[in-house]
Protein backbone atom coordinates (compact mmCIF):
# COMPACT_ATOMS: atom_id res chain seq x y z
CA UNK A 1 0.00 0.00 0.00
CA UNK A 2 1.25 3.17 -0.85
CA UNK A 3 2.43 5.80 1.93
CA UNK A 4 1.02 8.65 -0.36
CA UNK A 5 -2.76 8.82 -1.78
CA UNK A 6 -4.23 10.87 -4.76
CA UNK A 7 -1.41 13.64 -4.41
CA UNK A 8 0.36 14.34 -7.78
CA UNK A 9 3.07 15.98 -5.66
CA UNK A 10 5.43 14.34 -2.83
CA UNK A 11 7.67 16.29 -0.75
CA UNK A 12 10.54 14.69 1.72
CA UNK A 13 11.68 16.58 4.47
CA UNK A 14 14.17 15.86 6.96
CA UNK A 15 13.30 16.03 10.82
CA UNK A 16 16.06 18.20 11.02
CA UNK A 17 15.18 20.73 9.03
CA UNK A 18 17.12 21.99 5.53
CA UNK A 19 19.60 23.84 7.49
CA UNK A 20 21.45 20.97 8.48
CA UNK A 21 22.47 19.89 4.79
CA UNK A 22 21.73 16.49 6.12
CA UNK A 23 22.26 13.84 2.33
CA UNK A 24 20.26 10.93 2.00
CA UNK A 25 20.90 7.96 -0.44
CA UNK A 26 17.92 5.55 -0.99
CA UNK A 27 17.78 2.25 -2.92
CA UNK A 28 14.85 0.22 -4.37
CA UNK A 29 12.98 -1.42 -1.33
CA UNK A 30 10.98 -3.97 -0.82
CA UNK A 31 7.36 -3.66 -0.33
CA UNK A 32 6.76 -5.03 3.45
CA UNK A 33 3.59 -6.76 2.88
CA UNK A 34 4.76 -8.46 -0.71
CA UNK A 35 8.18 -8.91 0.62
CA UNK A 36 9.06 -8.23 -3.13
CA UNK A 37 10.27 -5.24 -5.03
CA UNK A 38 7.49 -2.85 -6.82
CA UNK A 39 6.79 -4.83 -10.23
CA UNK A 40 9.15 -1.94 -12.06
CA UNK A 41 11.88 -2.54 -10.15
CA UNK A 42 14.01 -5.24 -12.40
CA UNK A 43 16.94 -7.43 -11.71
CA UNK A 44 20.19 -6.54 -13.08
CA UNK A 45 22.82 -8.95 -14.77
CA UNK A 46 26.28 -9.38 -13.75
CA UNK A 47 26.68 -6.45 -16.28
CA UNK A 48 24.57 -4.46 -14.16
CA UNK A 49 21.75 -4.15 -17.23
CA UNK A 50 18.31 -4.76 -15.82
CA UNK A 51 16.77 -7.92 -16.66
CA UNK A 52 13.74 -7.19 -19.39
CA UNK A 53 11.46 -9.38 -21.06
CA UNK A 54 10.87 -8.06 -25.36
CA UNK A 55 7.69 -7.16 -23.79
CA UNK A 56 8.72 -5.12 -21.15
CA UNK A 57 11.57 -3.42 -23.20
CA UNK A 58 9.44 -2.64 -25.68
CA UNK A 59 6.38 -1.45 -23.72
CA UNK A 60 7.98 2.22 -23.15
CA UNK A 61 6.89 1.62 -19.69
CA UNK A 62 10.02 3.26 -16.83
CA UNK A 63 11.82 0.83 -15.11
CA UNK A 64 14.33 1.19 -12.29
CA UNK A 65 17.03 -1.09 -11.59
CA UNK A 66 17.32 -2.89 -8.04
CA UNK A 67 21.17 -0.85 -7.45
CA UNK A 68 19.64 2.34 -8.79
CA UNK A 69 20.10 4.67 -6.02
CA UNK A 70 19.19 8.56 -5.58
CA UNK A 71 20.89 10.98 -3.22
CA UNK A 72 19.34 14.27 -1.49
CA UNK A 73 18.48 16.75 0.49
CA UNK A 74 15.38 17.46 2.68
CA UNK A 75 13.06 19.28 0.34
CA UNK A 76 13.06 16.63 -2.45
CA UNK A 77 10.33 16.86 -4.66
CA UNK A 78 8.80 14.10 -6.41
CA UNK A 79 6.44 15.25 -9.11
CA UNK A 80 3.98 12.09 -10.03
CA UNK A 81 2.78 13.65 -13.17
CA UNK A 82 6.12 12.65 -14.46
CA UNK A 83 6.09 9.41 -15.55
CA UNK A 84 10.61 8.90 -14.19
CA UNK A 85 9.77 10.70 -11.07
CA UNK A 86 6.99 8.58 -10.18
CA UNK A 87 8.99 5.49 -11.32
CA UNK A 88 11.91 7.13 -8.70
CA UNK A 89 9.32 7.62 -6.14
CA UNK A 90 7.46 4.32 -6.22
CA UNK A 91 10.54 2.80 -5.86
CA UNK A 92 11.58 4.16 -2.75
CA UNK A 93 8.45 4.88 -1.34
CA UNK A 94 8.82 1.68 1.47
CA UNK A 95 11.85 2.92 2.95
CA UNK A 96 11.88 2.61 6.57
CA UNK A 97 13.80 5.85 7.00
CA UNK A 98 10.28 7.66 5.64
CA UNK A 99 7.23 8.18 7.87
CA UNK A 100 3.61 8.86 5.64
CA UNK A 101 3.51 12.29 7.85
CA UNK A 102 4.47 14.18 10.92
CA UNK A 103 1.98 12.46 12.88
CA UNK A 104 2.75 8.96 11.89
CA UNK A 105 2.15 6.32 14.13
CA UNK A 106 3.26 2.48 14.61
CA UNK A 107 1.06 -0.56 14.87
CA UNK A 108 1.14 0.21 18.55
CA UNK A 109 0.33 4.00 17.94
CA UNK A 110 3.23 5.74 19.43
CA UNK A 111 4.53 8.52 16.80
CA UNK A 112 7.51 8.08 14.75
CA UNK A 113 8.72 11.75 14.97
CA UNK A 114 8.37 14.93 16.79
CA UNK A 115 7.39 18.23 15.75
CA UNK A 116 9.93 19.28 17.65
CA UNK A 117 12.79 19.86 15.16
CA UNK A 118 15.76 17.59 15.38
CA UNK A 119 13.95 14.94 17.70
CA UNK A 120 12.37 11.40 16.79
CA UNK A 121 11.34 8.56 17.95
CA UNK A 122 12.18 6.23 15.47
CA UNK A 123 14.38 5.17 12.63
CA UNK A 124 12.39 7.39 10.50
CA UNK A 125 13.65 10.64 9.34
CA UNK A 126 12.23 11.76 6.40
CA UNK A 127 8.18 12.74 6.37
CA UNK A 128 6.06 13.36 3.91
CA UNK A 129 4.75 16.83 3.46
CA UNK A 130 0.96 17.35 2.90
CA UNK A 131 0.01 20.63 3.25
CA UNK A 132 -3.45 20.36 2.42
CA UNK A 133 -3.54 17.30 5.22
CA UNK A 134 -1.76 19.67 7.48
CA UNK A 135 -4.36 22.46 6.68
CA UNK A 136 -7.12 20.25 6.50
CA UNK A 137 -6.48 18.64 9.84
CA UNK A 138 -6.28 21.50 11.84
CA UNK A 139 -9.81 22.82 10.81
CA UNK A 140 -11.13 19.45 11.53
CA UNK A 141 -9.66 19.96 14.90
CA UNK A 142 -11.15 23.29 15.41
CA UNK A 143 -14.81 21.99 14.44
CA UNK A 144 -14.35 19.10 16.77
CA UNK A 145 -13.34 21.61 19.56
CA UNK A 146 -16.52 23.57 18.76
CA UNK A 147 -18.36 20.23 18.83
CA UNK A 148 -17.18 19.04 22.34
CA UNK A 149 -17.46 22.82 23.53
CA UNK A 150 -21.67 22.50 22.13
CA UNK A 151 -21.82 19.19 23.87
CA UNK A 152 -20.74 20.77 27.26
CA UNK A 153 -23.42 23.84 27.03
CA UNK A 154 -26.22 21.70 25.99
CA UNK A 155 -25.89 18.92 27.89
CA UNK A 156 -29.83 17.79 27.83
CA UNK A 157 -29.40 16.65 31.68
CA UNK A 158 -27.78 20.05 32.46
CA UNK A 159 -25.29 20.07 35.38
CA UNK A 160 -26.42 16.81 36.38
CA UNK A 161 -25.17 15.08 32.93
CA UNK A 162 -21.84 17.07 32.94
CA UNK A 163 -21.22 15.38 36.52
CA UNK A 164 -21.82 12.26 35.46
CA UNK A 165 -19.20 12.83 32.09
CA UNK A 166 -16.59 13.93 34.52
CA UNK A 167 -16.95 10.97 36.26
CA UNK A 168 -16.44 9.29 33.38
CA UNK A 169 -13.19 11.68 32.89
CA UNK A 170 -11.78 10.44 36.15
CA UNK A 171 -13.07 13.50 38.07
CA UNK A 172 -15.01 12.95 40.84
CA UNK A 173 -16.88 16.94 41.24
CA UNK A 174 -20.31 16.08 43.00
CA UNK A 175 -19.08 18.82 45.71
CA UNK A 176 -18.37 20.97 42.90
CA UNK A 177 -20.59 24.32 41.39
CA UNK A 178 -21.05 23.58 37.90
CA UNK A 179 -19.06 26.05 36.85
CA UNK A 180 -16.14 24.51 38.13
CA UNK A 181 -17.47 21.35 35.97
CA UNK A 182 -18.07 22.74 33.13
CA UNK A 183 -14.36 24.71 33.06
CA UNK A 184 -12.67 21.35 33.52
CA UNK A 185 -14.60 19.58 30.84
CA UNK A 186 -14.03 22.48 28.23
CA UNK A 187 -10.34 21.88 29.43
CA UNK A 188 -11.27 18.46 27.99
CA UNK A 189 -12.54 19.92 25.00
CA UNK A 190 -10.13 21.86 23.68
CA UNK A 191 -7.12 19.17 24.66
CA UNK A 192 -9.02 16.01 23.50
CA UNK A 193 -12.18 16.94 21.78
CA UNK A 194 -12.62 13.66 20.25
CA UNK A 195 -12.61 11.84 23.56
CA UNK A 196 -15.36 13.85 25.33
CA UNK A 197 -17.00 13.58 21.79
CA UNK A 198 -17.20 9.51 21.80
CA UNK A 199 -18.96 9.92 25.34
CA UNK A 200 -21.52 12.15 24.36
CA UNK A 201 -22.15 10.08 20.82
CA UNK A 202 -21.70 6.97 21.90
CA UNK A 203 -24.37 4.26 22.59
CA UNK A 204 -23.12 2.93 25.76
CA UNK A 205 -22.85 5.90 27.77
CA UNK A 206 -25.31 4.58 30.43
CA UNK A 207 -23.78 1.41 30.37
CA UNK A 208 -20.38 3.11 31.25
CA UNK A 209 -21.97 5.09 33.93
CA UNK A 210 -23.34 1.91 35.51
CA UNK A 211 -19.52 0.98 35.55
CA UNK A 212 -18.33 3.96 37.00
CA UNK A 213 -21.11 3.52 39.65
CA UNK A 214 -20.04 0.35 40.77
CA UNK A 215 -16.73 0.87 40.85
CA UNK A 216 -16.98 3.62 43.14
CA UNK A 217 -19.47 1.01 45.70
CA UNK A 218 -16.25 -1.25 45.21
CA UNK A 219 -19.20 -3.62 43.20
CA UNK A 220 -16.41 -3.87 40.19
CA UNK A 221 -12.50 -4.10 41.63
CA UNK A 222 -9.24 -4.00 39.90
CA UNK A 223 -6.93 -6.67 40.77
CA UNK A 224 -3.40 -6.83 38.75
CA UNK A 225 -4.78 -4.47 36.27
CA UNK A 226 -7.94 -6.84 35.50
CA UNK A 227 -10.94 -5.49 36.82
CA UNK A 228 -13.67 -8.04 38.11
CA UNK A 229 -17.07 -8.53 39.81
CA UNK A 230 -16.91 -10.89 42.66
CA UNK A 231 -14.30 -14.08 41.32
CA UNK A 232 -15.34 -13.09 37.03
CA UNK A 233 -12.85 -10.75 35.37
CA UNK A 234 -14.14 -8.31 33.12
CA UNK A 235 -11.05 -7.06 31.18
CA UNK A 236 -8.21 -5.08 31.75
CA UNK A 237 -9.60 -1.49 30.34
CA UNK A 238 -12.58 0.23 31.04
CA UNK A 239 -13.08 -0.24 26.96
CA UNK A 240 -13.20 -3.82 26.97
CA UNK A 241 -15.04 -3.97 30.14
CA UNK A 242 -17.40 -2.43 28.28
CA UNK A 243 -17.28 -4.47 25.15
CA UNK A 244 -17.53 -7.71 27.39
CA UNK A 245 -20.62 -6.67 29.34
CA UNK A 246 -22.16 -5.33 26.12
CA UNK A 247 -21.77 -8.87 25.15
CA UNK A 248 -25.48 -10.67 25.10
CA UNK A 249 -24.20 -13.96 26.56
CA UNK A 250 -23.14 -11.82 29.61
CA UNK A 251 -26.75 -9.66 29.92
CA UNK A 252 -27.25 -12.07 33.40
CA UNK A 253 -23.75 -10.72 34.75
CA UNK A 254 -24.68 -7.58 34.05
CA UNK A 255 -28.03 -7.72 36.05
CA UNK A 256 -26.39 -9.22 38.91
CA UNK A 257 -23.68 -6.34 38.58
CA UNK A 258 -27.10 -3.73 38.43
CA UNK A 259 -28.61 -5.39 41.29
CA UNK A 260 -25.55 -5.44 43.51
CA UNK A 261 -24.70 -1.71 42.74
CA UNK A 262 -28.20 0.37 42.71
CA UNK A 263 -29.53 -2.15 45.85
CA UNK A 264 -30.59 0.53 48.09
CA UNK A 265 -32.14 2.85 44.97
CA UNK A 266 -34.02 -0.38 44.03
CA UNK A 267 -35.91 -1.25 47.22
CA UNK A 268 -36.78 2.51 47.83
CA UNK A 269 -38.17 2.94 44.11
CA UNK A 270 -40.00 -0.16 43.94
CA UNK A 271 -43.48 0.08 45.43
CA UNK A 272 -44.03 -3.67 45.65
CA UNK A 273 -40.77 -3.27 47.62
CA UNK A 274 -41.99 -0.40 49.81
CA UNK A 275 -45.21 -2.45 50.33
CA UNK A 276 -43.16 -5.42 52.05
CA UNK A 277 -41.44 -3.23 54.10
CA UNK A 278 -44.75 -1.56 55.79
CA UNK A 279 -45.71 -5.10 56.30
CA UNK A 280 -42.78 -5.68 58.16
CA UNK A 281 -42.95 -2.58 60.31
CA UNK A 282 -46.59 -3.23 61.54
Amino acid sequence: MSKVEKNDFVVLRSVYGSKVEQKYTLEPCLDPQTHRFPPHVKSVDSKGDMILTDAERNSGEIFIPENWSITFESGKAFDLTDPRQKAEWQAIQFAPIIASSIDARDSKGNLLLSRQSGKKYSACELYIEKPEYEINKKITLTKMKHDAETYIFEDPEGADGRLKIARLLGRDLRNAPDADVMDYLLDIANRDPEKLIKLYTGNDLSLRIIIQDARDKHIIVSKNNVFFYQETPLGGTIDSVVVFLQDIKNNGLLTLIKRDTYAEEMTITNPRAIGKNKEKAE
